[in-house]
């Protein structure tokens, strides 16, 4: 059976974006807790500032910004292990799924117990649900995206056959 899958500079660039994003959710679990608080103090903010210039006015913590942070970071990891699945494979992707949730609940784990060794911080397996929670959200809406995707590109195929 034929598989129909991106040039391998292609699959190379998604490789790339999704360690750089690996390795962007490593650092920020390797700061030192006062450092990571700012960080989030500043988002937090910066939110309540830009929600309340556009009439909103939620009742947001710092626990809730960094709970969104973690889940959106690990959204676009897994968008981008389903990307690199569909890089190897265009009109069969979720024939990679069980490895693409096995890489982000892999990259949970790590994250989390690279907490375990840093000041102040602390590793929680409530944290690696959350965590692979994302990934699983992310990659269903790309395994979504590209469902649509095959679905036009097949058929403009027998259009034009």
């Amino acid at each position: 059976m034929d598989t129909y899958s991106c040039s391998k500079k292609v699959k190379a660039i998604l490789i790339i974006i999704t360690l750089a994003l690996v390795a962007f959710a490593f650092i920020h679990s390797s700061m030192p807790a006062d450092i990571s608080e700012e960080e989030s103090g500043n988002v937090l903010e910066f939110l309540e500032k830009f929600l309340s210039f556009i009439g909103f006015t939620p009742d947001l913590t710092d626990h809730i910004v960094r709970k969104a942070a973690h889940f959106s970071e690990y959204t676009a990891i897994g968008a981008m292990l389903m990307s690199c699945a569909f890089a190897f494979d265009k009109l069969k992707p979720y024939k990679y799924y069980i490895n693409v949730m096995f890489c982000g609940l892999a990259t949970a784990v790590c994250d989390e117990t690279i907490q375990l060794n840093v000041e102040g911080r602390a590793g929680m397996i409530t944290d690696v649900l959350l965590d692979f929670s994302g990934v699983l959200f992310g990659s269903l809406i790309m395994l979504a995206v590209f469902m649509i995707y095959k679905k036009h590109f097949v058929s403009k195929i027998k259009i034009k056959n």
